[in-house]
């Protein structure tokens, strides 16, 4: 896996540790868990564009 996909997917990991977090609080505002999934959305979106076009 090249440098820029290992990038996205370490990014996506801490999206998702950020959010498996805050959606163990009970006093979080849930504009801040929105804003983290719509960042972890646009990751993905990178992510799998970035393997779709990797040459095998």
């Amino acid at each position: 896996m090249n440098n820029y996909a290992e990038q996205l997917r370490n990014e996506i990991l801490e999206k998702n540790k950020l959010i498996n977090y805050f959606n163990q609080k009970h006093d979080v505002n849930k504009s801040k868990i929105k804003s983290i999934e719509i960042e972890l959305d646009s990751l993905l979106y990178k992510y799998y564009k970035t393997l779709k076009n990797r040459d095998f």
